[in-house]
């Protein structure tokens, strides 16, 4: 099966591009999707707008700093690994560290780039969710304020009259007078 790497602007896989680079055979790297949290750190380090890996999406290894990298001999052959003691059968391969994130992205304009310097976003507001709550928070404390300004509980029937009658709401052509301890409006 032929590989190509996923990264934005990368040309491995193809075949106009050599796939050894310093002497070492660029290697492809299929998504973690197994481990969810780690393919997450692999899409946020990986350039591309909206990209969603699927089971074939893979990473070559020009993505990788060297130490994400181990060199083993994995051969669960036993037979093969006591006839070969001494070496003579290289089964030395290189293979990502389990934790290895991707960070290398030379082809990468620099504002597709998390390492351009340029400070983060924050993301008080980035989801619907934080939106609303800060909007209702808003509203609360609008609330809270216009609720103490018009707060009349504390006020006597003359103090109240004065209030109404310096209001600038009230339609013009209504008066403002008591009745047996009762103000009216009308």
């Amino acid at each position: 099966m032929v590989n190509k790497c996923a990264a934005y602007g990368c040309k491995s896989g193809y075949s106009s591009n050599t796939d050894v680079q310093d002497g070492v055979k660029v290697s492809f790297h299929a998504y973690p999707l197994s481990k969810r949290e780690l393919c997450e750190k692999w899409i946020r380090a990986n350039p591309r707008k909206d990209f969603v890996p699927t089971k074939h999406s893979k990473l070559c290894s020009l993505h990788f700093k060297p130490s994400d990298f181990v060199e083993a001999r994995r051969d669960s052959n036993k037979h093969r690994t006591k006839t070969y003691a001494d070496d003579t059968l290289d089964l030395v391969r290189r293979y990502l560290k389990d934790d290895a994130v991707p960070s290398v992205f030379p082809n990468t304009p620099n504002y597709l780039s998390n390492s351009h310097g340029g400070t983060t976003r924050s993301t008080k507001r980035a989801t619907a969710s934080s939106r609303r709550e800060q909007l209702m928070q808003k509203f609360d404390n609008l609330s809270d304020t216009f609720m103490s300004e018009d707060n009349i509980s504390h006020l006597d029937l003359t103090e109240i009259q004065d209030r109404l009658r310096a209001e600038s709401a009230l339609p013009s052509g209504f008066t403002v007078t008591s009745v047996s301890a009762t103000s009216l409006l009308f």
